[in-house]
Formats: C-alpha cells, structure tokens, sequence
C-alpha cells in the first residue's frame, strides 16, 4: 500500500523540477532520511546502510537502496527504477566483498552515466551529508559540479498537501487521547511505570480501532522521571515505580505520535493539588503566552515576529527562555536527525507564513527546574490557524 498518492507524488516532484530549473541544476540526490522520505514516498532510516534518490531534470528518478529494503519500497514508491545492494557487494558475490557506502556510490556512479550527466550541476544535501559520504561522491564523479541544495530541497516541504496534514492530525488525534487520559489518571501516589504504560496502551488501542491501516509508535511521559537517565529528546524509559506523583508538583507531560513519521504532539503543564501563589502566577503567564502566540498566526506574518512577541512578554516579567516558541511538524525523528528547521519559531528566522505551514506553539515559563508548558499543532489556514486539540489550555489541576 502506497502511503501517498501519485497525485501527491507528482506535485512534489513537479515542484521540486521547477527550483531545479531556476537553479539551473541537471539533477539532485537526496540521501537523508526526510528528504528520501518525501521524494520517494518510502521511509528508510539508513541504520549504517546509505540510499539515495536521484531526481534528474528529465526522465524518471532512481532509487538506490539496500537490499533489505526493497519488498516495502516497491509498495510504497511509485519510482520503478529500483536499484539495490547487499551488505557486502553490489551483487550477492562474496568475492571482493566491499562496505555499503561504496557499493552505494557504484550504483550511484553507474545511474548518473546512463543517463549521460557525469559533467552536469548536481544539487546534493550539503547541511546533511557527511564528509567522507560527500568525498566519495565527489570520487565517483569527478566532473560533475556538485551543488549546495540542502535549503531548496528543505523549502519543498515547508507547505503541507492535504495527504500529509491529514497523517499530522492523526497523529495529533493519538496525542489528544493520551493527554486527556493523563489528566483523568495522575492522581498524587500513582507512580510514573504505571501511568505511562497505561497511557501508551491507550493510545495504541485508540490507534488500532481508529486508524488500523497506519504505522505509528506512540509515546507517553507523564512528567516524572530520573534526571539521571535522561538523554535529551530520546524514548528512552527514564522512570520507575519509584518515582510517583506527589502533591504540589508541577507535571510537564508530553505525548507524541508518529503516523507513517509525521508528528502529532499534545503537551500539557498539569499541577497536583492547587498551586501555590508563584505556580499560578508562572502558570497564568505561560497560559497567557500561549494564546497571545496563537492569536498572531496568520498568513503574511513571519515567524520571527512570534517567537518575538513572546520573548518581549518574557522579558517584561524578568524572565528569559532558552528555547524558541515553536518546531516545525512534519517528517521528523530523533535517530534520523531529522526536523523541520525552517518553520521553528525562533528570533533569527524571518520566513513569511502561509496557508498549509504547520508547526507547533510552545512558549514556556522555567523557574527552578519546574517547566510550565502547553504545546499544540497549529495548521494555518487562509485568515488565521487551527490548533489542532481538543484538550482544555488553561490553568490545569489534578
């Protein structure tokens, strides 16, 4: 089953041959995990094993792929030019046995020859690819001039078609139902193990009965857990039955859900027991944030005027942030680095907002290790945006 349309497939690859055309560019070669994604329809996360997806300026694009990934790619790209290796040569020959890069790059080197571009303008994911990777292309094709394109290939993705919307609502759907179930369940003695399994369970059963026919990996923290055993933005269980809800505690929970690698996000700042007069205080304020934030999405603004109005609102109370106000949403993944840069709101991004940009909102307040956070997709829309929750955005206590 094919994840997107060859419609939607058609349209980004239309789009992506008209940049071309301005940058006057014979091909390009995405080979990172998003922009595989988006330009082949299938979603490799390369795990030591390089691909490739080669989009000439005329004629029909080519996959190169390892061999353990053709029986789902033949599925789910419409690209017939599959070409693939094993993990020791180009061909199943045990002879002369070489790494996976290097058997990629033949296969690469080969493609480009018969379609007659050696000396051509070849776009490559500069921002993305890794030295010795780009070394070795340069090896392969000696005459070819290879181009900085990561940022035009990343721009393709920054408007979003219906199909791939509607995979972050889903996602967004999955999320909602885990944060409207934490705020039923987090009660002060229940302990971090249960409530997040629990949680997870619920979600997955949700995705089962709602949406059975996407991939998904759903997540669940419920706030509490070791500092010790964190690792940054990761799943890594970093809790146990011996952390538990207590009163007075200030919960930053998250819940998120990847549906065919598009992310759906519902985060919530939940207090145990009423706050005490500086957690409503922090509390009011990061609420009143949010929504100020939310209230200036439209089309024509930038986004540096967002992430602005809050950090002006910040400073106001003395208060500063490490953080931008909002990512992207998209194809994104921890493992495979991927995010999509160029709709986080930050200071130094000055990129015009329009209709089909989707992203998330999330200023938050820090005092003390304590985070008050709510964070929500917005999708904008032709005069304004659309949070895309259900769950109640206020001062939320347990």
């Amino acid at each position: 089953m094919a994840i997107f349309s060859r419609a939607e497939m058609d349209r980004r690859h239309d789009l992506l041959r008209d940049r071309m055309r301005e940058h006057e560019l014979d091909a390009v070669i995405p080979t990172s995990y998003a922009s595989f994604y988006y330009l082949s329809g299938a979603p490799i996360h390369p795990f030591g094993r390089p691909m490739a997806v080669i989009v000439p300026g005329d004629g029909d694009p080519i996959i190169i792929e390892p061999f353990i990934e053709r029986g789902h790619t033949r599925l789910q790209s419409w690209i017939e030019d599959i070409r693939v290796y094993w993990d020791y040569n180009p061909t199943p020959v045990l002879e002369n046995p070489q790494p996976p890069l290097k058997s990629m790059i033949q296969l690469l080197a080969g493609a480009i020859a018969e379609r007659g571009l050696q000396s051509g303008r070849i776009g490559i994911e500069d921002a993305l690819l890794p030295l010795a990777h780009y070394r070795a292309v340069q090896e392969a094709l000696p005459k070819a001039e290879l181009v900085a394109a990561s940022d035009l290939i990343e721009r393709l993705r920054l408007v979003k078609s219906a199909e791939e919307i509607e995979l972050i609502r889903i996602g967004d759907r999955i999320a909602d139902h885990g944060q409207a179930l934490a705020l039923e369940l987090i009660r002060p003695g229940r302990n971090a193990a249960e409530l997040n399994a629990q949680i997870r369970a619920a979600m997955n059963d949700f995705a089962f009965e709602n949406c059975p026919d996407v991939a998904f990996v759903a997540t669940s923290d419920v706030g509490l857990g070791s500092t010790a055993k964190s690792a940054g933005h990761s799943d890594w269980i970093r809790w146990g039955r011996s952390d538990v809800v207590k009163p007075g505690q200030i919960l930053a929970t998250v819940f998120w859900a990847w549906v065919w690698g598009y992310s759906g996000n519902v985060e919530r700042a939940i207090a145990v027991g009423e706050p005490n007069a500086r957690q409503r205080e922090l509390f009011e304020l990061m609420v009143d944030l949010n929504e100020k934030a939310i209230a200036a999405v439209r089309p024509g603004v930038r986004v540096v005027d967002i992430d602005r109005l809050c950090k002006d609102l910040f400073a106001r109370h003395g208060l500063v942030t490490p953080t931008g106000t909002g990512i992207g949403r998209g194809i994104t993944s921890y493992e495979g680095n991927a995010r999509e840069l160029q709709l986080d709101i930050r200071l130094y991004n000055d990129l015009v907002l329009e209709p089909a940009m989707v992203f998330s909102i999330e200023p938050h307040v820090r005092e003390d290790d304590v985070v008050y956070r709510h964070c929500n997709t917005i999708i904008v829309t032709e005069d304004g945006c659309e949070v895309d929750s259900n769950v109640p955005r206020g001062v939320l206590v347990v």
